[in-house]
């Protein structure tokens, strides 16, 4: 008989902490119980979270009982009272696989399943041996016997753990950052006094009595799910009849040409929805300032603008000397695709056309759609679309999956009231799908040597880790003291502790600040003043303090253990482009 091998892909979510620290267990003796609040010696070292346990004197824990709260230098409270009142008792407290909150992660011994404590910071421990990742579960911390969907197995509070992961089998380490979407944008003509190398003639001269025809295609998710093809539209714009007498065409106004491509475009039920069209002109002669004409979409006041140019009730702007005027066409796409709410959502709901933006191309074609029989106008494609990665409705779903191969399916029946009776509704306070999140992957082997038909045989193991983004900030205002004022804190999470970085511009904190409360959406308080202060538009990158010591014990302990694997790799974003701007 023949053995194959698997491959196996498991989340973990980790957007709150990573809780492996240097520091010893907790233990404090001369405690004492009044049902859920104790009384010890000193709570030094004692973090909300940590599951407690009895090693000497008078009183039991139940299985699964954790610390709450820290109150203050000597009390504490757990989530359930002892089943044996405490007197004179030691207690510790340790990180196990089972009592990580939910968002919280960790490594634990395969054969104890509790967290080991570190000889040396993150990044000069000494651990090499084998361990086994384990995150909170997304329905809360575990007690035993209180778990409200399964307490007669476990439950589904049980924390999500992996295979054991020997360091010398690990493949692969590495991070992939999040990405936001990027419009695709097309100029065609002249819009700004950027120059911008093309082909084609960017102050193309247009005759009267002809036709000059645009093809506009859109490809990508969103127009195969519309039309399960890709779209395209081809505008047309006559100039109008030649003066009376002239022996030869004479040039003409061109927002004459883009204005009726602008309107057939925007008016076209093909394509109309996807993209903006915006229309602008220079009327002084030297390309010095540029306007918009319309707002560039669709809407019933555009389109209706647009058609009183086109059929001449009004009257175009226009330079003295109307060949003179400067025009050209900004497409940009900009289609956004249906999304459900969490009450009404479904994790098979395709989100392909939400991640991929729609692809806009175009070209001047002749009257038998031919691009390449004549010299056309220039067109550049100034931005190429970007699909985002790293989304809340990409991690949901992993999550979702992860859940379902623990035999804790999320309900996708008729009535979603079986959702909320079975905490299925628990994933939303867990994940957001609004945001965006860094995931680290650990890529490793179980290989088995104990097998019947004598092939060595491994089975592939991609475990995949959730955590928050790293965001950089632009200061706009000058700072020297705590208070630091940003362009926004959108994304930041509070009460998650992030190092602070100037990256560009002047200003400087010192290693290990970090972020103590966010104060409004422009304002954070930093841990302490900037060693240098700082400047107005100096860029502030806030990494989760979190992500940083799993990095850093990770790749030490592969390095300790002879992994191949020893360097985190990054797979972060492709450079963003510069969009064209209606004026310079």
């Amino acid at each position: 008989m023949a053995y194959f091998n698997h491959a196996f892909q498991k989340a973990f979510i980790g957007t709150t902490a990573f809780n492996m620290g240097t520091a010893a267990p907790f233990s404090q003796g001369s405690a004492s119980s009044s049902g859920t609040t104790i009384t010890i010696a000193s709570t030094t070292n004692l973090v909300a979270g940590m599951q407690v346990s009895v090693t000497a004197g008078t009183g039991v824990f139940a299985p699964g009982t954790f610390v709450t709260a820290v109150l203050n230098a000597t009390t504490f409270t757990v989530n359930v009272a002892p089943t044996t009142a405490l007197s004179g008792a030691t207690v510790q407290g340790v990180w196990t696989s089972m009592s990580q909150p939910t968002g919280s992660f960790t490594f634990v011994d395969p054969n104890t399943f509790v967290t080991p404590t570190l000889s040396g910071t993150f990044a000069t421990h000494g651990t090499s041996c084998p361990l086994v990742l384990a995150s909170g579960s997304v329905h809360g911390q575990w007690t035993g016997g209180k778990d409200k969907v399964g307490p007669f197995h476990g439950g589904y509070t049980e924390s999500v753990k992996s295979k054991m992961i020997n360091p010398k089998f690990v493949s692969a380490f590495y991070r992939v950052d999040p990405c936001p979407i990027q419009q695709a944008q097309v100029t065609i003509g002249e819009n700004t006094t950027t120059s911008i190398p093309s082909p084609g003639t960017c102050s193309q001269e247009y005759l009267c009595n002809e036709t000059y025809y645009l093809r506009v295609d859109l490809k990508g998710s969103p127009a195969l799910r519309f039309l399960t093809r890709n779209s395209y539209y081809t505008a047309s714009a006559y100039t109008g009849c030649c003066p009376a007498g002239s022996l030869a065409p004479t040039a003409v106004n061109p927002l004459i040409v883009y204005v009726n491509w602008a309107y057939q475009l925007l008016n076209s039920p093909l394509i109309g929805n996807f993209i903006q069209v915006q229309v602008t002109y220079c009327t002084d002669g030297t390309g010095t300032t540029y306007n918009a004409l319309g707002d560039g979409t669709n809407s019933a006041a555009n389109l209706a603008l647009l058609q009183s140019y086109v059929l001449g009730n009004t009257a175009l702007p226009a330079n003295a000397t109307p060949s003179l005027t400067r025009a050209g066409l900004i497409i940009n796409g900009a289609y956004a695709d249906t999304r459900f709410q969490d009450c009404t959502f479904y994790p098979n709901d395709s989100i392909i056309a939400f991640l991929e933006p729609i692809q806009v191309y175009a070209s001047e074609v002749d009257l038998n759609g031919d691009p390449c029989a004549f010299s056309s106008v220039c067109i550049n494609n100034t931005c190429k679309a970007i699909q985002q990665k790293g989304t809340g409705e990409n991690i949901i779903r992993d999550v979702i999956m992860t859940q379902a191969y623990m035999q804790d399916p999320f309900y996708t029946g008729m009535d979603l009231r079986i959702r909320e009776i079975t905490n299925g509704t628990d994933v939303y306070a867990t994940i957001n799908r609004n945001l965006q999140y860094s995931r680290y992957y650990i890529q490793h082997n179980v290989p088995r040597f104990n097998n019947p038909s004598g092939v060595f045989d491994n089975d592939q193991y991609l475990l995949e880790i959730v955590t928050p983004a790293s965001i950089s900030v632009t200061a706009t205002a000058a700072a020297s003291g705590t208070t630091i004022t940003v362009n926004s804190t959108a994304g930041l999470i509070t009460g998650l502790a992030y190092n602070l970085t100037v990256t560009s511009g002047t200003g400087a904190f010192s290693t290990g600040v970090t972020i103590s409360s966010i104060t409004n959406s422009t304002q954070f308080v930093a841990s302490s003043a900037p060693s240098t202060a700082i400047a107005v538009g100096a860029v502030i990158t806030l990494v989760p303090v979190a992500s940083l010591n799993f990095e850093t014990f990770v790749t030490r302990w592969l390095a300790n253990a002879g992994s191949g694997c020893t360097t985190l790799s990054v797979y972060n974003c492709p450079a963003s482009c510069t969009v064209v701007p209606v004026a310079p």
